[in-house]
């Protein structure tokens, strides 16, 4: 069974980030099982408020370890808006973040690998998308994995689940 971290997803969920799970689940056909950080096969912070960013600020730098730990191996792992920005200066490799004005746009960004489409409302300059191994951070914001399915079956590989997506499902997120 697959298990999973959520950090407080009741706030951390501002543009429905807790749907990657549920994509993550829907397209793998399987249910994960909440866990600690530290067991979990797949971790996901999601962007929050402000507000939320400071009233949890001392729990979210106590994930810091952790959290380096499954960046440094490459693990299965989501940081999401405010979440990336927030961990991008206490986790060694991420990107350091440049900032200007808030731009509210559409965006398609090419890796090496795939494409990551999506939507963003950040005032991060560049670095939309990182990735090492599966260890994700973006600004794009959302159920960002039912949008791309290569990134999706990507990471549900690296859970050691085989996706078998039909043409339906491809054509349907091709339209988002």
């Amino acid at each position: 069974m697959t298990s999973v971290f959520s950090f407080r997803p009741e706030y951390f969920n501002n543009n429905g980030d807790q749907g990657n799970i549920e994509a993550l689940e829907h397209f793998s056909q399987s249910k994960f099982d909440p866990t600690e950080i530290q067991k979990a096969d797949f971790v996901l912070i999601g962007d929050a408020s402000r507000a939320a960013m400071r009233e949890f600020e001392g729990e979210l730098d106590q994930l810091t370890n952790p959290l380096q730990s499954r960046f440094e191996a490459g693990l299965p792992t989501l940081l999401v808006g405010s979440s990336y920005e927030f961990f991008c200066s206490r986790i060694r490799g991420l990107p350091e973040l440049e900032f200007g004005a808030r731009v509210s746009e559409f965006r398609e960004i090419s890796t090496s690998e795939f494409k990551v489409r999506g939507y963003r409302n950040s005032e991060i300059l560049g670095n939309d998308f990182f990735m090492k191994g599966l260890f994700i951070g973006t600004s794009i914001y959302g159920p960002v994995l039912a949008k791309n399915i290569e990134l999706v079956n990507a990471i549900a590989k690296g859970l050691g689940i085989e996706l078998e997506i039909s043409d339906e499902q491809r054509g349907w997120i091709s339209r988002l």
